[in-house]
């Protein structure tokens, strides 16, 4: 049986006149969760994402 992992982005930019996107914050804990699942050697089939620059940003951080 399959594993679904959820993951929300990470914390976006609250009150910045772009809120669309990820704070400093925010990229610190999608890079950690990436760091958490490599040293767990979790892989993952399939990723989706949704559309939102914010989204994009978290996946590219938990990837790095």
């Amino acid at each position: 049986m399959g594993t679904l992992t959820l993951v929300r982005h990470g914390q976006a930019s609250f009150g910045a006149a772009d809120y669309d996107q990820l704070s400093e914050l925010g990229t610190r804990q999608c890079r950690r969760l990436g760091e958490y699942f490599g040293q767990r050697g979790r892989r993952f089939q399939a990723v989706l994402r949704g559309s939102l620059r914010r989204h994009e940003q978290s996946l590219d951080a938990l990837l790095q």
